[in-house]
């Protein structure tokens, strides 16, 4: 079976349940893989002639992503840059086999260092294929994306329009799969900016007493394009919601297994939601616009956050949603009060942003010139690593760890 014949299945099925998928640039190849399918008794399994190409596409229309994947890249004269384009659709969690026809210490190496699995030289036997499924590397179970929370110093100051805008830089710039969850379950703004419904699929989650699992989280999900996802909520105003000590741990951790970033929107107030948000993030980034008000809850919250057992790096991020006047707070004595410095500044941008909001579409401007889209690009940089080349990237995500600013 080819690749278009893939895509075209006889039922929907066929595009729900792959655990293992093969995509190999010959028969022989393929030969092998299927046998140890039917010796291993291997549920959910598929073997079939492809190239890279191939493989993307598959990606592309699997309701959820296998759990192992072998790729051949026999015959390609630029293996890592096609693995690359397999890494903007693949997610974090999937163990990549690679296939090959060339004995190179160097390519293996290389292919190790981006977080490859393993590499196998052609002929392949079931044996070796064998051993290379079953021999997961324990630190591959870790390659999960990025959970990244935002949260407000002080109502009203654009903490979900940094965080949509974020998201759609992300997937439409990174050409990542991202999440956007709005945690105000009493209905955010995220959906409006980005022109949705919501399907409250956050609260029938998080209500749900059975372990939250990756099929649960696709009925879920509302699309926003073809890599940026939303989950969200809008209870009645005078709902009250018991959630379920340990609910929003389990949502992101099963999150962060498929997408390579995930973005909390956090409500402005504490609690159990927040608190466990904040302990499964990597990157907490406070909103604060240049008051008193908003310095004196800054300091508050870099303390609740820096303190949280995942210890995950906090910045804040200075915007400036009203028309600047002479009596605000200046931005270095706000940075004097908070005793550390700002990592980013926003700047008011009425118009750009009005139009956004209104619209439901991304916040227009020339990125590369001052303006509120050129620092969410900054921002975004930041985040993956693109404004430093010196490092090598990592395998899914491209994700860069940022230094705790003492």
């Amino acid at each position: 079976m080819n690749a278009q014949e893939f895509l075209r299945p006889k039922s929907s099925a066929a595009t729900h349940a792959v655990d293992l998928l093969a995509v190999l640039s010959d028969a022989a190849s393929v030969e092998a893989v299927k046998s140890l399918i039917v010796d291993q008794a291997i549920s959910h399994a598929r073997a079939q002639i492809g190239s890279i190409d191939d493989a993307i596409r598959l990606l592309q229309v699997l309701e959820r992503p296998p759990r192992q994947l072998l790729v051949d890249v026999s015959g390609s004269t630029m293996p890592l840059s096609d693995l690359e384009r397999l890494a903007e659709v693949c997610a974090p969690s999937v163990a990549v086999v690679v296939i090959g026809d060339r004995n190179d210490v160097g390519l293996f190496r290389s292919l190790l260092e981006i977080g490859i699995q393993d590499y196998l030289v052609k002929p392949l036997t079931v044996e070796l294929v064998q051993r290379a499924l079953s021999a997961r590397d324990p630190s591959a179970q870790a390659r999960t994306g990025k959970v990244i929370s935002l949260v407000g110093a002080r109502g009203g100051i654009g903490v979900t329009t940094i965080a949509v805008s974020l998201a759609r830089h992300l997937a439409d710039e990174t050409q990542r799969q991202v999440a956007y969850v709005d945690l105000d379950l009493h209905g955010g703004a995220g959906n409006s900016m980005l022109g949705l419904r919501t399907n409250n699929g956050l609260t029938g989650l998080l209500e749900d007493t059975r372990a939250i699992d990756p099929q649960s989280i696709v009925g879920a999900l509302v699309p926003a394009g073809d890599r940026l996802f939303v989950l969200s909520s809008e209870l009645p105003y005078d709902a009250e919601f018991a959630l379920r000590p340990g609910a929003i741990s389990e949502l992101i951790n099963t999150l962060k297994r498929r997408f390579h970033y995930v973005l909390l929107d956090l409500p402005g107030r504490g609690g159990h939601s927040v608190t466990e948000a904040l302990d499964a993030s990597q990157v907490v980034c406070i909103v604060a616009d240049p008051s008193v008000h908003a310095a004196r809850e800054c300091v508050r919250l870099l303390r609740f956050a820096e303190d949280r057992t995942g210890e995950p790096v906090v910045s804040v991020l200075l915007n400036n949603p009203l028309e600047p006047v002479a009596d605000r707070v200046q931005p270095k004595d706000f940075q004097r009060a908070l005793g550390r410095s700002v990592l980013h500044e926003l700047p008011y941008d009425p118009k750009s942003l009005a139009r956004a909001e209104n619209l439901g579409e991304p916040v227009a401007g020339r990125k590369k010139q001052p303006g509120f889209a050129a620092a969410i690009e900054r921002i975004a940089n930041g985040l993956t690593g693109r404004e430093s080349s010196a490092a090598p990237l990592p395998w899914h995500a491209r994700l860069m760890t940022p230094r705790r600013t003492p």
